[in-house]
């Protein structure tokens, strides 16, 4: 059984550069259906949002840079990475003691 949360990913609380869905809505698909994942602008700039990078000196709210300080379209893997483990590990401790789920 899959909590709510476990089904919305934390990216949802930006605006979609893509789509330009609003913060708490799902991103559009061509037809102005509901997509399952958010566009990957979206889950970029979430990720910009929220983590810092390992691989730039960029910090939180700060967009990746390349080697000679141009900002980039997107983020670094390595951030990426971490912001998906951070989200990993705070979805799995507040879902801890929920009624029906597998421990």
């Amino acid at each position: 059984m899959t909590s709510r949360a476990e089904r919305r990913h934390p990216a949802v609380e930006q605006r979609c550069g893509w789509c330009h869905a609003a913060p708490g809505e799902p991103c559009t698909n061509r037809r102005n259906g509901p997509r399952r994942e958010p566009h990957p602008s979206r889950r970029d700039a979430w990720v910009v949002a929220h983590t810092d990078c390992t691989t730039c000196p960029a910090q939180a709210g700060i967009p990746c840079t390349t080697e000679g300080g141009t900002p980039m379209t997107g983020v670094h893997p390595e951030r990426a990475q971490a912001a998906d483990d951070t989200y990993a590990t705070a979805l799995e401790n507040a879902s801890r003691n929920v009624k029906g789920r597998p421990r």
